[in-house]
This record gives C-alpha cells, sequence and structure tokens, in this order.
C-alpha cells in the first residue's frame, strides 16, 4: 500500500470519526453520565481567574458538600485546565470542552493507527483505528466532558512512543514516552495497567547494560503520579476523597459484583462483531513472532483481571474505556490476515450491518432533561449569588448550570418529617430536582412546610406557620 494511500485511508477514518463525535456537540452537560460531566466543568469554572495560581490552581474544587467550593482528591485536571483557559479566551460555553473532548479522541485515532502499523503491518493499523473509531463506546466517551479523552490520548502515544524508541535503538528519547505515561496515569487512574505493557514493549529482550534507563523510565512514569495523589490526598477531606474511596469502597470491597450488567455494557459498547474478531485476533497471535507479542499477551492478561477486579464491582461502562485500544488492535490484526483489502473492508462493512442496533442503543445516552437547565435558570436569575441551595437527590448538575454551591441529600430519610432533615443544613432554598426518589408524601410535607418561590424550588428561610 503507497504511502498516498494510506494517508487518504486514514484521514478518510479521522472524518468519519469525527462525524460520529460531533452528534450532541452542542447539548448541555446533562446526557448520560451528566454528573461527572458537570463535576470536571465546575473544576474549570473554580479555576477561572486564578490560571497562574501554580499548583494551587490544580487542586480541584467541587461546588458540594458544603457552604463553599469542597478541595477533594480527584485525577490530575488537565482537562479542566485547558477549558478554563478556553473560556477565558473565548467565553464560557459547554461545547468547547466537548470539542476538547473530540480531538484529544482523533489524536487516539492516530495513535492507535502509528502503534498498529508499527507492531503489525500498514494494513492492521488502518484497520485498529477504524475499528476504534467505530466502536459504540469510544463514539460516545469521544466526546464527553471528562478524563477519559485525555487518558486515552496520553497512554496510546506513550505506548507508541516507547514501542518507536526502542525499534530505533537511540540511547536517549525514553524520557519522553516516559512523561506521557505519567500524564495519563495522572489523567486517569487505571491507566497504571498500561506500565507493564509499555516495560514489556520498550525494555523485553534488550541490553542489560540498558537497565539504568528502564529504571528511569519506570521513575519518570511514577513519580509524578505519586507526588500528585499524595498532595491531593492529604490537602481533601476524608469525605472527599474520591479516588482512595473507591479503590477501598468498590475494588476492595469482594461483596459487590455485577456481572449481567458488565456483560451488556461489554457487548453494547464493544459489539459482539468486534469481540468475535479480538478473540480471533487473540488466538492468531500465537502464532505471532515480535517482541511485541509478550507484551499484547500480557496487556490480554490485565484487562481479564482489571474486568474481574473493577468494572464487575463497578458497573459503569466507562470504566471500560481503557480496554477498547487492546480489542482494537486485537481485531485489527484478525482483520490483517485477510490479505486482501477489499476483503478487510467487506468485514468492517458487515460489523457495521450487524451490529448496527448496537448504534440505535447511543440514542438513549444523548437524551436529556430540560428541567435542569430551567431550575438552575431561575435559582440565577432570581436568588443571590451567595445562596446556599440543597438539591432532593444526589445528582449535582444543578449547582453547577445556576453558579451555586450547596448540599445534596443522598438517603431517602423521614418522609413524614422532611423539616428534620433540611434543618441540619445551612441553607436558603431546597431544590425539588427531576425524577426525584423522594415519595409524594415527603413533598406533599415540603409543600406544607415551605412556600414554593420557583419551579420545584423552596424557600427554606420563610417557613409557612404551623
Amino acid at each position: 500500500m503507497g504511502r498516498g494511500i494510506r494517508w487518504l485511508c486514514l484521514f478518510l477514518i479521522l472524518l468519519v470519526a469525527l462525524g460520529a463525535r460531533l452528534r450532541g456537540i452542542t447539548n448541555p452537560l446533562l446526557d448520560d453520565q451528566g454528573w461527572r460531566q458537570a463535576d470536571t466543568a465546575s473544576m474549570a469554572s473554580h479555576m477561572l481567574g486564578h490560571l497562574t495560581d501554580i499548583p494551587s490552581v490544580f487542586l480541584p474544587q467541587l461546588n458540594y458538600d458544603g457552604v463553599t467550593p469542597q478541595k477533594v482528591e480527584l485525577e490530575f485536571p488537565f482537562l479542566p485546565y485547558l477549558l478554563a483557559c478556553t473560556w477565558t479566551l473565548f467565553g464560557w460555553a459547554d461545547s468547547w470542552g466537548r470539542l476538547w473532548s473530540v480531538g484529544l479522541s482523533l489524536i487516539t485515532v492516530g495513535g492507535i493507527y502509528d502503534l498498529g502499523r508499527k507492531m503489525f503491518t500498514d494494513r492492521a493499523g488502518l484497520m485498529a483505528a477504524a475499528i476504534y473509531a467505530l466502536m459504540p463506546l469510544s463514539i460516545y466517551y469521544g466526546r464527553v466532558v471528562m478524563p477519559e479523552p485525555m487518558a486515552q490520548a496520553w497512554s496510546i502515544w506513550a505506548l507508541a512512543m516507547i514501542w518507536r524508541w526502542r525499534n530505533t535503538r537511540k540511547e536517549r528519547g525514553s524520557w519522553k514516552a516516559g512523561l506521557l505515561m505519567a500524564g495519563a496515569i495522572l489523567a486517569k487512574l487505571p491507566q497504571l495497567m498500561l506500565l507493564p505493557v509499555a516495560l514489556l514493549l520498550g525494555f523485553s529482550s534488550l541490553n542489560y547494560k540498558r537497565i539504568d534507563q528502564l529504571v528511569r523510565y519506570t521513575m519518570i512514569a511514577l513519580i509524578p503520579p505519586m507526588v500528585y495523589y499524595l498532595w491531593v490526598h492529604f490537602n481533601a477531606a476524608p469525605s472527599s476523597q474520591f479516588v482512595s474511596g473507591i479503590l477501598i469502597g468498590n475494588v476492595v470491597d469482594t461483596s459487590n459484583f455485577d456481572w449481567t450488567i458488565l456483560v451488556k455494557n461489554i457487548r453494547l459498547g464493544f459489539t459482539d462483531g468486534v469481540l468475535l474478531l479480538s478473540g480471533a485476533g487473540l488466538c492468531r497471535l500465537s502464532f505471532f513472532r515480535s517482541p511485541a507479542r509478550l507484551a499484547l499477551l500480557v496487556w490480554g492478561g490485565i484487562a481479564a483481571l482489571y474486568l474481574g477486579v473493577v468494572c464487575a464491582r463497578i458497573p459503569l461502562d466507562y470504566y471500560l474505556v481503557p480496554i477498547l485500544p487492546l480489542v482494537a488492535l486485537l481485531g485489527a490484526y484478525a482483520l490483517d490476515g485477510i490479505h486482501r483489502l477489499q476483503g478487510t473492508v467487506i468485514g468492517i462493512m458487515l460489523l457495521l450491518l450487524f451490529n448496527r442496533e448496537t448504534y440505535t442503543h447511543l440514542t438513549l445516552k444523548y437524551e436529556w432533561n430540560q428541567e435542569y437547565l430551567s431550575q438552575a435558570g431561575w435559582i440565577k436569575e432570581h436568588t443571590s449569588a451567595s445562596s446556599i441551595l440543597v438539591l432532593s437527590d444526589p445528582p449535582p448538575m444543578t449547582f453547577y448550570y445556576a453558579h451555586r454551591v450547596g448540599f445534596r441529600l443522598t438517603k431517602v430519610g423521614d418522609e413524614e418529617f422532611p423539616n428534620k432533615m433540611l434543618q441540619q443544613f445551612p441553607a436558603d432554598y431546597f431544590v425539588h430536582l427531576p425524577q426525584s426518589k423522594h415519595k409524594e408524601l415527603f413533598w406533599e410535607n415540603v409543600r406544607n412546610r415551605y412556600p414554593e418561590v420557583g419551579p420545584g424550588i423552596f424557600d427554606l428561610k420563610s417557613p409557612k406557620s404551623k
């Protein structure tokens, strides 16, 4: 395949990937995973005016749970910082965050192409890029305002660069790949599972004299994340230590398994056809004679362990995102066994045809409730900027759109005496969120106790007389 044809094919793949990810680009951050998207944007909003206050600007802050923004233990805020810079230059709009994520997703597609063609063949690289670009999970999480697109971009290019460095046999330069791997781990902690893969890609079967480069690479990849995660851990209150809380509360808990949801998320996110292809690619890998073989097999083993330890306990489909590149590469290697390009193209078209129902399922992820914006808009316009809110349920998106801080009712309390619950909070307004979990008796008692001054908004400072 000529160089010009390769570049044309890659351009077309990127164009298709771009088109698929532009769907819903102007949607507010209220569709599927709106909670986490609004959190990311909230972190960016607290950076405005403080972009040069380093390092304090990199300590994430959220609008809950307190009367002031709370410092929280989360990943390094690469995307929030970029978003805050963009807002400073061009003004606030949710679409800026989505556009950054789309751009990062396209960078990931390019990285998968580069890694696939270096590991296997040019055709395999193109097929891997195409499969990654078309997987439903990749499409949706390639346009969300969340850390995933950034983490994917950093990690895939970290692997591509260490493999390129190994093959060029340069004495220097591994530190660049190490910085990219550090960036991936900082952007999303689960990317740590790719470090053993990177070590095998870069340093297996090399001269023992290069052991110092392996140590240097490992230190560069691990020390920045260790320093950062320790820093945010000790600067966040115990109730706001989300990263360590997930590790302790979900991963270590051996009683919480949900294989049914996991299987459903895998089938809908990857599609049955791609899973079948990746399995065929894994079988074909046993005949592959390359230093990349061991790295890919270990990557597969780590992915299986990750599915059982993390994904089965936390039934959220975005935890599957780190496995997307491996599935794409293995699927491409299976397709690369078809030596004619026409056969490969026909195979991809058949995959799209057989899995069209999976793409239809994506439509549900783009749906969002206008009531959140209506309530937040009323609060922003009719209440003081210093007002403190209490939300009826855990989803915190109202804080972001109303530009307010406050508390959330995370547990359903006494339906008969809601005022006892609400009096615990130093708040001004209580917000009845759409699709609240509270029963009608609870809301009847709230209406009897507090005046409704806006759409589902109750004034806690002016209770009705008993």
